[in-house]
């Protein structure tokens, strides 16, 4: 997150002089938004958030430009006059400026009253923010530290002076206070004479605050958007759930049930949805329980020293899941547990999605988005074996099956396994003796 530090933020006016006739517009500045445990969502990491909302406010600082101050520039005094500015962007307002923060801290025009900032742009890959202005004032700039300005020249067309840094020199940022037309006219007409029109601004209750431009500091968090419930939808994560609060389930009498809406062809697996490519290419649904999927689905989570795995696929069967644990009422998130010392938590807060490695054939992955997520009473293992039954008869080939009226009379079940880029039958036969069945496989490159 691109942020500034906001330890040590005054509360009382610090080093620095300010004009008489500077008069403040309001009273009472807010702290900006501190840092947040909330997270962006991932794609904000790299592209460019745009947020046109009013009251959206994000502040940055500029620290005095010593350098010239401590040449008694800004006057004639040597030592600083100008003191550390934090200024306030806020969507639908005009751009304010103060110099601490506090009930009683004195707020200050940046601009006349009619430019408004109309949005603010930040891209936090690159450290850049934008603030998009009205009137046709050209958008104030902070990338890296630097700030820059359009309306801000050499010349100081509009009442603002600007020049770029050299090497050990900052850039130098320059401003008229109070800002109106008379003092704006004033240091556009006479910049080049600053040791004799500032002390003359002086005596008339004027003057002028001497920034370093490259000292700019930003200050938001994923706070900034919390308090705006479009906002947060739109830009942060839902809150991270704090799993060590909540109950885990009694795995003898209730288990976690969900459907999972699987749209892409190639994230489909043989126990749960079939592999065959010739198979209908349309959204499946698969129900999945916990516990008793975990024998032959391992999600992909995290391991004890935060690497992704498949958790729980070198478990021994029946020794596969530790814990389940739900969050929320209706259940909103799921937590697994695995003996391996693996968890797993679904479904992703950002996609809503279901990833897990079918255990059998571990080069298929079944995903798709949870839905109808529930926690429900009763034996895992009735609820779990009843859904087997319903996978199979929904699997079932019709084609290739021979009924009698309702009654499946196949005496061998075939299918096809695409595994490790090998196709292989496997045939279920009954046994001779009428105990049990066997299974056999015939790679396809051996017929």
């Amino acid at each position: 997150m691109m942020f500034a530090s906001l330890e040590g933020l005054p509360t009382t006016m610090g080093a620095g002089k300010l004009p008489s006739n500077m008069k403040p517009i309001s009273t009472g500045v807010s702290l900006p938004a501190i840092s947040s445990d909330r997270e962006f969502k991932t794609r904000y990491k790299t592209d460019t958030m745009v947020i046109g909302n009013d009251g959206f406010t994000i502040f940055a600082s500029m620290e005095n430009h010593s350098e010239l101050e401590n040449l008694g520039s800004n006057g004639g005094f040597e030592g600083q006059v100008t003191p550390k500015t934090y200024f306030q962007f806020t969507v639908g307002k005009t751009p304010l400026y103060s110099f601490y923060f506090g009930d009683s801290a004195p707020s200050f025009n940046l601009l006349s009253p009619s430019v408004m900032v109309t949005s603010i742009e930040i891209n936090q890959q690159k450290k850049t923010i934008k603030v998009n202005l009205s009137d046709d004032v050209p958008s104030i700039n902070i990338k890296h530290k630097k700030f820059t300005w359009g309306y801000a020249d050499a010349t100081a067309t509009n009442g603002f002076y600007y020049i770029k840094g050299e090497t050990a020199y900052p850039a130098v940022v320059m401003g008229v206070v109070p800002y109106n037309i008379k003092t704006a006219r004033m240091f556009r007409d006479e910049h080049d004479e600053l040791e004799d029109l500032i002390p003359k601004m002086n005596a008339d209750g004027d003057g002028v605050l001497m920034w370093d431009g490259d000292s700019a500091q930003v200050y938001f968090s994923p706070d900034s958007f919390a308090s705006n419930g479009d906002l947060d939808k739109e830009y942060l994560l839902p809150p991270t759930v704090d799993f060590s609060q909540e109950k885990p389930i009694d795995m003898k009498n209730s288990y976690i049930q969900f459907q999972v809406v699987i749209q892409n062809a190639s994230l489909r697996t043989n126990n749960y949805t079939g592999k065959d490519p010739d198979s209908d290419k349309g959204i499946l649904l698969s129900t999945i329980q916990f516990p008793g999927d975990e024998d032959l689905l391992a999600p992909m989570g995290l391991s004890e020293d935060g690497t992704t795995v498949a958790c729980g696929m070198d478990s021994p069967q029946g020794r596969v899941l530790k814990s389940v644990t739900p969050s929320g009422s209706p259940v909103s998130q799921v937590r697994l547990d695995f003996t391996d010392g693996s968890h797993y938590t679904f479904p992703n807060v950002e996609t809503g999605l279901f990833t897990a490695t079918d255990k059998e054939f571990p080069s298929q992955m079944l995903e798709g988005k949870v839905e109808n997520l529930i926690l429900a009473i009763g034996s895992p293992k009735e609820a779990h074996a009843k859904e087997t039954k319903n996978r199979i008869e929904r699997n079932i080939n019709q084609k290739l099956t021979a009924f009698d009226g309702n009654d499946v009379v196949t005496k061998a079940l075939c299918w096809r396994v695409f595994q490790d880029g090998v196709q292989t039958f496997k045939v279920l036969v009954p046994s001779p003796d009428g105990n049990g069945s066997k299974l056999i496989t015939i790679p396809m490159n051996k017929v």
